[in-house]
């Protein structure tokens, strides 16, 4: 694949297709872009060659490449600049199921730029990363941490349909419906609770329902069965926001349709269909972003935050947001920073603002409501919002991805901890935000639609110059008494600093209790370096999580090392020498602390006294 090839921002498949003359709406592209400030859409470009490196296109939205003479060259994807121009491309049929997905509404063009803008670009996939999978097309990398933020092709066929323009659908009205095989079996026999309701208010619920809960719900209640062959109810799943609301030409279609026929008609379509509902769910799920709103906090604004002494956390950020999209494969951008101070004994509760825009959760914004009930916000302001009753804020607890700020634990006065706002679960944490005594002050960063960077400011606790305290842990923070050889550790300083999370098993198990049961280890080496340790038992009952350290794609160059180890005759391994190799200043850039090289293991108890070396 050429790597001037680039797929579309919403539906994630390529753009051009020089081999299917079926596929010519792949050809046909807009581009969301900014020159000078402003965020406008082009019109209707075709794209010749995919392997061509210019994107030229119209400038005016209602113009054709085939009926315009002007037309100009716009950078995207990874690509610097064209004439003052940079922008992000979608199929022309892409873009207007998004319209259709907002209509009677405009889309916010210039807040979806500065979401694309925060988004990774994948070299591998040619196209943007929003956390999600697009709907079946890509997967997430098993085989690397969920915090490299890596991901797979999967091939997904029924992607090179046609989503706007659907033959199938198109001929839906002209079928002659049938009647489906209807299951009546009742799963519940005790007494039904609604049926002393009236139909009109079984019917005005069940349009309330998403409909497998009200299909459920009509196993167990008899009184919902009449709303089954009432034509109201089916039409409303063709509705905006509702299940099948991908068939957006029913609205339009004057003959009188069999309501219950077409939802079922359209359960299990055609390749062109399955696209439909696709790309219409990923439109939804750019609406859904779309609509929390940026807030500038009114007042508390501290006058010269340079002087504070901050503690923060922080996402894999990059911390330039003037910089050319050529290097942003991974992690976040930093667009807004903000900072407010908290007056003392005054708070009364927290709100976190949350988002859901791929398969994790994200917060989007702080707001403190103060006891006489002045509001200070901070970020975005989203739909969904978690309330914590904390008068005295005394620190957090996060969990961080390498893209923002995915859970928050609110610590309250006597090391109290609120429940999680968002999801911890499966992502590195850090207790580095947590002081003695109130917190004065919130400082944060976002990029165009989340948050990446959360500071405070406060007394500082015991022992928050520890990597315990202060690093990013993976999968977990480690005990108090777990002993870490924090003094060798030769990354300490930027682990309890920066967004470098420690990865880390206890392959003994708790007090050594798989040390007797342990057999071997085997070690994988890349291009001359480690990259994975694995631990053998005689057993399965050693969890998963002790069994390996290091996660990888194994290349082809790849090689196993296998040692021996005699746990049930006593054999521990009782030291650890580690090499690394350092390498020159022009490439500290990558290597900064240097790499590990070799390590050797040493027995004890061993039948032979020879150490193992990498």
């Amino acid at each position: 694949m050429s790597h001037h090839i680039t797929s579309c921002v919403l539906c994630g498949y390529i753009i051009g297709d020089d081999e299917h003359q079926d596929a010519l709406w792949m050809n046909l592209f807009r581009i969301l872009y900014s020159s000078e400030e402003q965020v406008a859409v082009t019109g209707v470009g075709f794209l010749y060659d995919a392997d061509v490196f210019t994107w030229v296109a119209p400038l005016d939205f209602g113009a054709r490449w085939d009926t315009s003479e002007s037309r100009v060259d716009i950078g995207v994807g990874r690509q610097h600049p064209a004439n003052g121009r940079h922008g992000f491309p979608f199929h022309e049929a892409c873009w207007s199921l998004l319209e259709k997905v907002y209509s009677p509404r405009p889309i916010p063009q210039k807040q979806l730029f500065e979401v694309c803008r925060s988004l990774p670009f994948s070299d591998q996939l040619n196209c943007l990363t929003w956390g999600h999978d697009y709907e079946g097309l890509i997967s997430a990398n098993n085989d690397q941490y969920p915090y490299v933020d890596l991901f797979v092709d999967q091939g997904l066929g029924r992607a090179r349909n046609d989503p706007y323009l659907v033959p199938e659908i198109q001929q839906l009205p002209y079928e002659a419906p049938t009647q489906p095989d209807i299951s009546t079996k009742l799963v519940s026999k005790s007494a039904d609770i609604f049926a002393k309701l009236p139909l009109e208010i079984i019917t005005s619920i069940s349009l309330h329902l998403p409909t497998a809960d009200y299909l459920n719900t009509r196993l167990v209640s008899p009184s919902f069965h009449p709303v089954f062959h009432i034509q109201r109810f089916w039409a409303s799943r063709f509705l905006p926001n509702a299940d099948r609301s991908w068939v957006f030409e029913s609205q339009n279609w004057e003959k009188i349709c069999d309501w219950r026929w077409l939802y079922h008609r359209t359960a299990d379509g055609t390749y062109g269909m399955k696209n439909r509902k696709r790309v219409w769910q990923l439109a939804e799920k750019v609406k859904e972003i779309l609509s929390s709103e940026w807030t500038e906090p009114m007042s508390y604004s501290i006058a010269d935050a340079t002087e504070v002494n901050w503690l923060e956390a922080s996402a894999n950020t990059l911390t330039d947001a003037r910089l050319p999209r050529h290097g942003f494969i991974g992690g976040c951008r930093q667009f807004h920073h903000r900072h407010v101070s908290i007056p003392p004994d005054q708070l009364s509760h927290l709100a976190f603002s949350l988002i859901r825009p791929g398969d994790g959760t994200y917060i989007t914004g702080i707001r403190l409501v103060l006891a006489r009930g002045e509001i200070i916000q901070l970020g975005y302001m989203a739909e969904e919002e978690r309330v914590l009753n904390i008068a005295c804020l005394t620190g957090f607890n996060l969990a961080i991805g390498p893209r923002g700020i995915q859970g928050i634990q609110c610590i309250s006065d006597n090391d109290g901890e609120s429940p999680w706002v968002g999801c911890p679960d499966d992502v590195p944490r850090t207790e580095r935000l947590r002081f003695v005594g109130p917190i004065t002050g919130i400082k944060a960063s976002f990029d165009g639609y989340k948050m990446v960077r959360l500071g405070a400011t406060g007394r500082i606790r015991p022992g928050q110059e520890t990597l315990r305290g202060s690093a990013v842990w993976y999968p977990r923070i480690p005990k108090t008494g777990l002993y870490l050889n924090e003094s060798d550790y030769t990354a300490r300083e930027v682990a309890m600093t920066n967004f470098q999370p420690i990865s880390w098993t206890l392959f003994g198990g708790p007090a050594g209790r798989y040390l007797p049961l342990l057999t071997g280890m085997s070690v994988t080496v890349e291009i001359g370096y480690p990259t994975a340790i694995e631990f053998h038992y005689n057993t399965w009952v050693v969890p998963p999580e002790c069994r390996k350290l290091g996660r990888c794609t194994p290349s082809v160059d790849a090689k196993t090392i296998d040692f021996e180890i005699d746990g049930p005759g006593g054999e521990v391994i009782d030291s650890l020498t580690l090499h690394t190799c350092h390498f020159l200043p022009e490439t500290r850039w990558f290597y900064k602390f240097g790499v590990v090289e070799s390590f050797e293991e040493s027995p004890l108890h061993s039948t032979h006294a020879l150490s193992n070396k990498i």
